[in-house]
């Protein structure tokens, strides 16, 4: 009996876990606008969501000049670009940004993207291969080789657990338009 009780448990534990509401993050670069665009994309619809306390982390080669990236905010509040690393010994051959929020309310609609914030480079430079900040993947924050607290980390307002889940589309910004012709075919 005490089994199948502790099965019961973990099932609705996991049930409920899934049914969490989460927010997935992407960056692209904006070719006609010459900007660089973070998204949210959530799992559910809330109007007024608190948004809360927040940080999405940046990642760039370190060919990047080191400074702040220059940001206009747009939702979820002011968004500042407070605690960049550049070409840190636990990976030379990146920079680091710690773009955070204290939030602010906002309309979320479920799968449909969000624009947060925007930000461009000195010189409004299009410079491949930013991307976002892989949790567990990139370098952990320690004191002598990754210094800083980067991650990516969403919060509500009042509510201690992360809401967020992943990157999505995350390979790395491109600069060029691509644009497909359809091959015609010929007899």
């Amino acid at each position: 009996m005490k089994f199948l009780s502790s099965l019961l448990l973990l099932l609705s534990l996991a049930v409920t876990s899934y049914g969490q509401n989460q927010i997935d993050l992407t960056l692209r670069y904006n070719i006609g606008q010459s900007r660089y665009e973070v998204y949210a994309r959530p799992n559910f619809s809330q109007t007024d969501f608190l948004w809360g306390s927040s940080q999405i982390s940046v990642v760039t080669p370190a060919s990047v000049s080191n400074a702040p990236f220059v940001i206009s905010n747009l939702e979820a509040g002011g968004w500042d670009d407070s605690s960049p690393l550049y070409a840190p010994s636990a990976a030379p051959s990146l920079d680091f940004h710690g773009i955070g929020s204290p939030g602010k309310k906002i309309t979320l609609v479920a799968g449909q993207e969000k624009l947060l914030f925007t930000f461009t480079l000195p010189g409004n430079a299009c410079v491949a291969g930013l991307r976002l900040f892989v949790n567990g993947s990139d370098p952990g924050s320690n004191s002598t080789t990754m210094p800083g607290d980067f991650a990516n980390v969403v919060y509500a307002a009042g509510n201690a657990n992360s809401f967020y889940r992943a990157n999505y589309a995350n390979t790395g910004s491109t600069c060029t338009a691509c644009n497909l012709v359809a091959p015609s075919l010929s007899k």
